[in-house]
């Protein structure tokens, strides 16, 4: 028997950072099956992401960003968000997204106040859960 799936209503937009497409169709998938029905808002790069964040004024909710990407790392985009003071914002929580487990990685995600987790690739059911749990959490402290 398959236990429930914990649906937040504080999670409605969803942002992800990853510019392995394989990645992001597993993500979407995943998302799917977790049970979020709000909006997806899917970047390739860094520069993409920034650019969205800058124009629209449409805050994610959460923010799954992986950490090697092209050009600009996902560290190079939230130093420039938290630099900027796009983040944090007291709506997004920025989750670091990577195949890398290595300690380094995990310490300096958890340098930047706008990061609430860490979660290695792919994600699952069970860690998005996690997530939106912490997110829930800080939202309602």
């Amino acid at each position: 028997m398959s236990h429930p799936t914990y649906v937040s209503p504080a999670v409605d937009h969803i942002m992800l950072v990853d510019d392995e497409d394989d990645c992001n169709f597993v993500t979407k998938l995943v998302l799917k099956k977790a049970g979020h029905i709000g909006r997806l808002t899917c970047f390739t790069s860094a520069d993409e992401a920034l650019d969205y964040l800058r124009d629209k004024g449409e805050l994610p909710d959460l923010m799954f960003v992986d950490i090697n990407m092209p050009k600009h790392t996902g560290f190079d985009l939230l130093a420039t968000c938290e630099s900027e003071g796009l983040l944090p914002n007291g709506c997004t929580s920025v989750v670091m997204f990577s195949s890398s487990n290595r300690p380094a990685d995990l310490e300096k995600a958890l340098s930047f106040r706008s990061v609430i987790g860490y979660v290695e690739k792919a994600l699952s059911v069970d860690s998005y859960e996690r997530v939106v749990r912490e997110h829930d959490r800080l939202r309602t402290a």
